[in-house]
């Protein structure tokens, strides 16, 4: 596996966790969009054997940071 590969698996991981989290309180549109925003201002700034867990951490602080200002949303029924 390559680096590249790794980090991409990687940020699939966090993507997916923090989607699961925060489902049904913000879009999953949103969710992604922070999630990729966060990954690419934590590049370089990191050792890329860290990328997975500040990834989470500091996308997890900025989606309930977005949560705590969202309207609060009902999710419709299947």
């Amino acid at each position: 596996m390559t680096v590249r590969s790794h980090r991409t698996d990687v940020v699939q991981e966090v993507g997916v966790w923090l989607a699961g989290e925060f489902a049904g309180r913000l879009p999953a549109a949103e969710i992604d969009r922070v999630v990729k925003l966060t990954r690419l201002d934590l590049e370089g700034s990191i050792a890329p054997e860290e990328l997975g867990e500040m990834l989470h951490r500091l996308g997890r602080a900025r989606l309930q940071r977005l949560a705590q200002t969202a309207p609060i949303r009902i999710p419709q029924a299947r």
